[in-house]
């Protein structure tokens, strides 16, 4: 094997680690799309191919050619993967500057060292080695950070967008240096600002993290004092027709006793009848193991009932839904809210809420009956819902919450059928 093949293969490893790098961030921040059932898998098999292209071509290293090949490259696997656009281009992003600064530190702190240009370090094993464990060890870190981040990150868009504005700065920083030190053995200087650079973001990633920390510390305190609220006003209002209830259970069978001595049977049926629909109602009882969103579901379920909507249940055990309690509520109560709206302008009037759980995520179900078949465009609800009353309203709620939390849904209309599906992964949100 000649000398220029062992070196190609050596280069080579440094790109594979960022591949790698790159598939660890990318699945860690936006998860398993729906499109794709494997995507690292189909991630790694596209690096192969980019792998065999450069060196067929002899795209080389630290250069255009590959610099551009790993641009596509991350556009590409970006692809595989969920989020939104926007989720997608920030992963570029976060993949585009953990590259910068790793491949910046190493390289200048050993051309440095060595008294070489920082265009000629990958000729060094030694360099070339460092360049691959520190590539796959920052990804490993930075994979671990985005999953921690996605769980409870509690900034809005116009915050996180400036919270990037200060890595964004370093980046171009870091490429000036590189362009314009390239060619010859880096200062003091350089160094200095090469390693500090990359030092100031982790400072920053850091108080970034104190204060999303602050924000989410803020926001649990209101969230639980909300949520005490309806479960005391639930368990009061299942308290009071508990009471209801027992107070007229005397009068009920004094009422069937006197249709019974009459010989009314079809009056007493009826009368019966009336009065299982009063105690199914208010006595309805769930046990899905998450007393938040069994006390929830009986309340909507009474609602219904008196709307003469038949609501159908078909669950698992939610003990572990990852759902915190406020987005909980949103979601179950807006989608339940829209459900039981629409069908009881329908014949017949029937909601079905449906969940069940996998290795990798809760599949959630609400489906309704509709007047009327409406028209989705894109799998998605007209801006206006005028035209399609007992939906719509809530809808952009749930999204946001749904969006946040990096879970995919769909809405479908058809048969005069009404279907939202969403898709919530088992690790905690």
């Amino acid at each position: 094997m000649s000398d220029s093949l062992i070196w190609t293969l050596l280069g080579h490893l440094v790109c594979i680690a960022q591949w790698a790098a790159f598939i660890l961030v990318d699945y860690a921040y936006l998860g398993r799309g729906r499109r794709f059932r494997h995507p690292c898998v189909w991630a790694a098999l596209l690096a192969l191919a980019v792998l065999a292209l450069s060196v067929l071509c002899g795209f080389g290293f630290f250069n255009i050619k590959s610099v551009v090949s790993n641009i596509i490259y991350l556009l590409v696997i970006a692809l595989l993967f969920g989020g939104t656009a926007v989720d997608r281009m920030s992963a570029c992003i976060i993949n585009g500057i953990l590259c910068l600064l790793t491949e910046n530190t190493v390289s200048f702190v050993f051309a440095r060292l060595h008294g070489i240009c920082p265009g000629e370090v990958w000729h060094y094993r030694t360099c070339l080695a460092a360049l691959v464990i520190s590539i796959l060890l920052v990804g490993i870190l930075a994979a671990r950070f985005l999953r921690r981040w996605n769980h409870c990150s509690a900034l809005d868009p116009l915050q996180a967008l400036l919270m990037s504005f200060f890595p964004g700065v370093v980046v171009l920083l870091n490429i000036f240096i590189m362009i314009s030190s390239n060619r010859r053995v880096p200062t003091l200087l350089d160094l200095m600002l090469t390693v500090g650079l990359t030092i100031a973001v982790l400072v920053h990633l850091a108080i970034v993290q104190m204060f999303n920390d602050q924000v989410v510390q803020g926001q649990a305190s209101h969230f639980q004092a909300a949520l005490e609220q309806q479960r005391a006003e639930a368990l009061m209002e299942s308290y009071t027709a508990q009471r209801r209830l027992t107070h007229e259970f005397t009068n009920h069978i004094a009422a069937l006793d006197a249709l019974l001595r009459q010989g009314d049977l079809t009056g007493a049926q009826e009368y019966l009848s009336s009065v299982s629909k009063v105690v199914a109602a208010g006595t309805t009882i769930l046990d899905t193991h998450n007393p938040l969103l069994d006390s929830l579901l009986s309340r909507k379920y009474e609602e219904a009932a008196q709307q003469g909507v038949e609501l159908y249940f078909d669950l698992c055990d939610l003990k572990d839904l990852p759902f915190c309690g406020t987005d909980l509520v949103i979601v179950i109560s807006n989608l339940l809210d829209n459900a039981i709206r629409a069908a009881a302008q329908a014949k017949p009037p029937e909601v079905y809420l449906r969940a069940r759980r996998n290795e990798e995520e809760y599949l959630i179900s609400v489906r309704n009956r509709v007047q009327k078949d409406l028209e989705l465009v894109d799998g998605e609800l007209p801006r206006s819902t005028k035209a399609e009353p007992g939906h719509g309203m809530g809808l952009v709620n749930v999204r946001e919450v749904l969006d946040r939390c990096r879970c995919e849904y769909t809405l479908s209309c058809r048969d005069r059928w009404f279907r939202f599906t969403c898709a919530v992964p088992t690790r905690k949100l």
